[in-house]
């Protein structure tokens, strides 16, 4: 058996197929493991990397005084598996293989799984040859050539892998570990730091230290409006920026008629062709698309599996030469593409267009495989379009500008105009993401007289530097070696999870901040720039086996160590510094009662915002569970209350913005107050004054307390703590309702469990109770559909009953046997025979007529005559001596009340029959027969 072991499940079964050709693949599972076999070769995928490197038993507790951050650095690692069924099943296949292919992408991170597989394959079958497979798409050409050419597995790229592997476990885990103690962080608040995304960090934080400390300089630009031909024409003063505004208002005076055209230049201009795209220049495109790095490298990773593109994942930007260009074209002719190939096959210039990287491991990136928008969908055709039109430009020829530039004189002062026309579009034909904008001038000849319209002198002010894009911090990492192709768009997205940033452009949190000064302060290297480089230089080296693995990591060792004498050293400032600066995070302004600091504060999932005058200042605001996000303060302060606004945030969820916590919490809760019967405007605004804000805290107010703060008399005060009252045991009934909806109606897309309710209660429906006696029309005008009405109508019927006869007293044990037994409303007791619910239900007779009992004394209706539990045996068999009765006659006898010979000699045969279904004629005889 030939095993072929791909990087992941969907990559698995396109190689599959690819390699079948016609044969049918039979795909199977093992332990929930896929796995696509034909011919005599199994396909399986991995889920990236299946095994993880770990530090040895005895590291787990942070607080240990054995094992204190530092020991981490010279610590022991072990590999487990992290996917244990697709170890399981790796291993068990290469047990009967005889033959094993790696056929993971091959790059370092790609060439380190592969190594990790084919330890996995060795640990069962050290005999067993294993080669490897390299392609960079995923489509039937590419896989084709690969399984051809098989090659080994290149150890040292592996090793670079392990190396890198091994430094960020060391790094990250002590340097976090170190500086979430000092700064007295835990579980879910730690502070991670780390070999990359701390240099990463410090860009960007020293970004917002130049903004911040930025002092801007007046200038003032001068212009003038002429005319030639009805076309109009604004020309600026040569001197560009006037520092003087004496000068720049001098030059305005000067500058008078006549305008004299002085001298026109004219030339040409080429327009080159873009460059096939790496990963940092696809990224960056992608940005202008409004895509984030991470989302963009999430779905050209896609692209790819699906073979749509190549591997997005290269340094490389020029195409080799076995890359067939013509093939590529003759893939997308026919398509949505084909009028542009066909032009680019008309036009094509001789050579493609390269960038100044070349690597040898893939190409850049280029369309695979024909698509079309409805197969992909919006996002992915954005992306997959993107590929096709920079891959077209690279083929097409430049653009040409015709250039003009106009010298004009006003008097002594000196005024230029440029313009610019496109005269062949070349590659902007076919790629639109590059604005060509024209500013044609009309014909000046020198020496001609043109009117002056107007003078503008315009103040401005010089700029801060930029914040950084993702794209464009993706750019500047590259420029200082900081991370790879294949991590910094994932550097950035931890930056953004762990809030040490927020935002596009992206500025640092408070955080964020906190953490780089203290590291500033006292471990500086770890934020620049230049010990991360050096030891991805050192990686790279290992690649080339001029460097061995164990040398860089003991290098990397020795450098953390030096970290860590400056860190212990500073241990009791860092910290402090950090928790000083980090407990303004939390805050989100002054306490309107006292004046102290509100903070955000999260409890398991309750949050809510606290005043630090707690205990003596009860002042409070409630906030969404953490479920709905995590509350965070934002930059954006409320002008009415100085608060900073509100946030929650959810991983994989849009945020959702609060804004002003109190202006929220005010609005919220005007319904409520609105229920109180004696609320006016006016005595909202009084409580508001005096910051009572809901029913909550005028039901639990003192009626002198609350008279005083609402302007009213004691009797009054009582009348609306009670009113308060009863708002809010409405509100608790309607909060019931939502739960109980939510539990019984699933949601559905267009139907929120939110416009139910506000339907509901619309409609006057705004608890349990009330839904169990509402029309099924009510609750479909709601939203829902017949069974669901029935479902939910069932449920609040079947609860209201239930509780009904809890309070009764039926104890919850014998309730079940009645439910189960199909008796389940107060009225069933009341009506339904004591026989028939003994019989039903299994309860003993005399314990059916203490619950019974119960039911009806709550209810105030007539309890019926108790029945022994000898009576009900000695009667059914009396009635079982009767001709033509069998046990399922009793039953139904028992639903009218007939338990015994002398109750169905009395009987009513019409009545029975109306009630049993027995026909009228039988129970004649059974009366007969007893008489």
């Amino acid at each position: 058996m030939h095993l072929i072991i791909a990087e992941k499940n969907i990559s698995a079964n396109r190689i599959a197929q690819i390699l079948a050709g016609n044969e049918k693949v039979r795909a199977s599972k093992d332990g929930n493991v896929s796995a696509y076999s034909f011919d005599t070769k199994t396909v399986v995928g991995l889920k990236g990397h299946v095994v993880e490197v770990d530090f040895e038993p005895g590291y787990t507790n942070w607080r240990s005084e054995v094992h204190t951050p530092r020991s981490l650095i010279d610590a022991g690692t072990i590999k487990k598996p992290t996917e244990k069924k697709i170890v399981g099943l790796i291993q068990k296949l290469s047990k009967k293989a005889e033959l094993v292919t790696i056929a993971t992408d091959f790059d370092t991170e790609g060439e380190l799984i592969g190594k990790e597989a084919y330890e996995l394959v060795r640990a069962v079958n050290p005999t067993v040859r294993i080669n490897r497979a390299r392609f960079s798409a995923i489509t039937p050409p590419e896989i084709r050539s690969a399984f051809e050419n098989l090659a080994e597995l290149d150890f040292a790229l592996a090793a670079a892998g392990e190396a890198r592997q091994a430094v960020d476990l060391m790094w990250g885990a002590s340097l976090t570990r170190f500086i979430s103690l000092a700064a007295r962080r835990g579980g879910k608040n730690i502070l991670s730091v780390g070999r990359v995304q701390s240099p990463t960090l410090a860009m960007i934080v020293e970004r917002e230290r130049e903004i911040e400390s930025f002092v801007p300089q007046t200038y003032w630009m001068l212009s003038l409006a002429t005319e030639k031909d009805g076309m109009p024409v604004e020309a600026r003063h040569t001197a560009g920026r006037f520092t003087d505004h004496d000068a720049a208002l001098a030059a305005e005076v000067g500058t008078k008629e006549p305008l004299v055209v002085t001298d026109v230049k004219e030339g040409q201009k080429t327009d080159r062709a873009p460059t096939p795209f790496d990963t940092t220049t696809f990224i960056v495109a992608a940005s202008r698309l409004g895509l984030s790095a991470a989302n963009a490298m999430r779905i050209a990773e896609d692209l790819y599996m699906n073979g749509y593109i190549s591997y997005p994942r290269t340094d490389n930007t020029v195409y080799p030469k076995s890359l067939n260009l013509n093939g590529i074209l003759d893939t997308l002719k026919g398509g949505v593409f084909d009028a542009d190939v066909t032009w680019v096959q008309k036009n094509r210039r001789p050579v493609p267009t390269r960038g100044k990287k070349e690597s040898t491991d893939h190409p850049p990136i280029h369309p695979a495989g024909a698509a079309t928008r409805e197969a992909l969908g919006p996002d992915r055709w954005k992306v997959y379009e993107l590929v096709v039109r920079r891959f077209l430009a690279t083929l097409s020829p430049d653009a040409t500008w015709t250039t003009t530039k106009c010298l004009f004189d006003a008097s002594g002062q000196p005024y230029t105009a440029t313009g610019g026309r496109l005269i062949s579009s070349g590659w902007r034909r076919i790629y639109p993401y590059s604005e060509a904008k024209e500013n044609v001038l009309p014909a000046f000849v020198p020496g001609e007289k043109l009117p002056i319209k107007n003078v503008n002198l315009e103040e401005k002010q010089t700029q801060p530097p930029a914040r950084y894009s993702q794209s464009r911090l993706i750019q500047v990492m590259e420029e200082l070696g900081l991370g790879t192709k294949s991590t910094r768009h994932e550097v950035i997205g931890k930056l953004i999870s762990r809030r040490y940033v927020e935002g596009n452009p992206l500025r640092p949190t408070l955080v964020g901040r906190a953490v780089i000064d203290a590291l500033d302060n006292h471990a500086e290297t770890i934020t620049e720039p230049e010990m991360t480089r050096t030891l991805e230089e050192h990686m790279q080296l290992i690649k080339q086996s001029q460097r061995s693995r164990d040398d860089v990591i003991a290098e990397s060792r020795e450098m953390l160590h030096r970290v860590f004498d400056g860190l212990e050293a500073h241990e009791k400032e860092i910290g402090e510094e950090i928790m000083e600066q980090t407990a303004e995070e939390h805050t989100v302004g002054p306490c309107p009662v006292c004046g102290q600091d509100l903070r955000i504060r999260h409890i398991g999932v309750s949050q809510f915002i606290g005043c630090t005058g707690y205990p003596e200042c009860r002042f409070n605001i409630s906030l969404p569970g953490s479920t709905w996000g995590k509350a965070i303060r934002t930059e954006e302060v409320c002008e009415k209350h100085g608060l900073a606004h509100v946030r929650l945030i959810r991983k994989g969820s849009p945020p959702w913005t609060i804004g002003c916590p109190l202006c929220s919490h005010i609005a919220s809760n005007v319904e409520a107050l609105r229920m109180m019967p004696s609320m006016t405007d006016d005595l909202m605004q009084r409580l508001h004054a005096h910051h009572i804000y809901t029913v909550s805290e005028i039901a639990g107010m003192q009626p002198r307390e609350l008279a005083k703060a609402a302007g009213v008399d004691a009797g009054e005060a009582a009348r609306l703590t009670d009113e308060a009252e009863g708002a809010l045991e409405i509100l608790r009934r309607r909060s019931e309702l939502r739960k109980f909806v939510r539990k019984v109606v699933p949601p559905r897309k267009g139907r929120s469990h939110a416009k139910i309710i506000r339907s509901l209660l619309d409609q006057g429906v705004g608890d349990i109770r009330a839904l169990a006696r509402a029309e099924p029309a009510v609750v479909k005008k709601a939203g829902i559909g017949d069974a669901g009405a029935a479902e939910l109508l069932g449920a609040a019927r079947g609860l209201c009953n239930e509780r009904a006869l809890r309070e009764a007293g039926v104890p919850a044990v014998s309730l079940k046997k009645y439910q189960a037994g199909g008796v389940g409303s107060p009225d069933d007791f009341c009506y339904l025979p004591i026989p028939y619910l003994a019989s039903k239900t299994g309860i003993n007779p005399e314990t059916v007529h203490k619950h019974v009992d119960l039911v009806c004394r709550h209810l105030g209706r007539p309890v019926p005559e108790k029945i022994t539990r000898a009576a009900l045996e000695r009667g059914r068999k009396e009635l079982l001596e009767v001709p033509g009765i069998g046990e399922a006659t009793v039953d139904r006898l028992y639903l009218a009340g007939i338990y015994d010979a002398a109750t169905l000699r009395e009987a009513d045969p019409e009545k029975v029959a109306s009630i049993t279904g027995i026909a009228r004629a039988r129970l004649h005889d059974y009366i007969s027969h007893l008489k």
